[in-house]
């Protein structure tokens, strides 16, 4: 947080940060909504996580639908990172579940940005087999080597919905992200209407994971009511953004 307050009022710098966010957790500061002041509205991105225990998906998630298509645009010319691996798995404090590969994936994808320029500082962690373990496998990207591939795997339900509130934040100012999602072009450093999510930007936000459909149950003494699939069709439009996000048409 003391990062994001330095720079949220310059737009010559992007700052992202993913991170546990409320229920207590501290410091309770960078939530989606944070997205600078004056002239640097629209250059913090925060993706702030609602639970414990993300790991490689829901990091990795983050970073390909969201965090990469704004860098990118953004173009940087330096990449500094402030690496905390309090999010790494058996860390006391941070909760979360994020593998020296892990580590590794994000390295990789930050090492594509600036030319290769990329600056790594220790931050924090709390378990001290964890941050070895994720440091080593962090500089052995900065050398050149190519990070271990990560199993293929879909965010959990919860992160798929931080990560679109997080996309919402964002939309009205970078044109990756409206687009993605499906809505008007991002008009630069002015707010624009939030827009509404496509059903096929959800799905492909979120992947192809097929979930078990609910049984609709009888609740005596009422009888049964014959549904048709128009009417199945019409609850499917009335169901929240994150739940056909999640479910898709079905």
């Amino acid at each position: 947080n003391g990062i994001q307050h330095i720079f949220e009022e310059d737009g010559s710098v992007l700052y992202a940060s993913l991170h546990r966010y409320g229920h207590g957790f501290y410091p309770g500061t960078g939530g989606a909504h944070a997205v600078g002041e004056g002239a640097g509205r629209g250059f913090s991105l925060n993706i702030p996580w609602s639970s414990a225990g993300y790991g490689d998906a829901e990091y990795a998630a983050a970073f390909e639908r969201l965090l990469m298509p704004v860098a990118r645009e953004f173009a940087p010319d330096l990449v500094l990172v402030a690496a905390g691996f309090d999010a790494a798995a058996r860390d006391p404090l941070g909760g979360m579940e994020v593998s020296p590969a892990g580590y590794a994936y994000m390295t990789a994808q930050l090492r594509s940005l600036a030319a290769g320029r990329l600056v790594v500082a220790l931050e924090g962690g709390y378990n001290l087999r964890s941050i070895s373990s994720s440091a080593a496998a962090v500089m052995r990207v900065l050398l050149g080597d190519d990070p271990p591939p990560l199993p293929p795997a879909p965010p959990c339900r919860s992160a798929a919905r931080d990560i679109l509130e997080a996309s919402r934040a964002m939309a009205p100012f970078w044109r990756s992200v409206a687009a993605a999602l499906g809505g008007p072009q991002a008009q630069p450093r002015s707010a624009v209407a939030r827009p509404r999510l496509s059903r096929a930007a959800l799905r492909e936000l979120y992947g192809t994971r097929a979930y078990p459909r609910r049984r609709r149950r009888s609740r005596w003494p009422f009888k049964w009511r014959a549904t048709t699939p128009s009417a199945w069709r019409g609850a499917a439009r009335r169901r929240p953004a994150w739940h056909r996000f999640m479910y898709g048409d079905e």
